[in-house]
């Protein structure tokens, strides 16, 4: 399910795995996301558009971020917030 975002992450210089995982981890909130990234929030909604588009899913439907999130944590590396 991250793959076509892990493959985004190693082509550029922006995470959009660590985006979503922030988006997540602060519940959805856009402007909480921008705060931790260090971002403006339009930048968050920008990748959040990219992240839907390579996942095929929804950000705003709580299913697909029960998937994301299981994903995530499924995934080789440190988890959400384990830097």
């Amino acid at each position: 399910m991250l793959g076509a975002l892990a493959a985004h992450d190693r082509e550029n210089s922006v995470s959009l795995v660590a985006t979503l995982a922030a988006f997540l981890e602060h519940d959805g909130s856009w402007s909480r996301t921008a705060k931790a990234l260090h971002v403006h929030v339009n930048t968050v909604h920008y990748r959040a558009r990219r992240i839907e588009q390579l996942t095929g899913r929804n950000l705003v439907r709580l299913s697909d971020q029960a998937d994301l999130r299981a994903a995530l944590l499924c995934a080789p590396g440190p988890g959400p917030g384990q830097d």
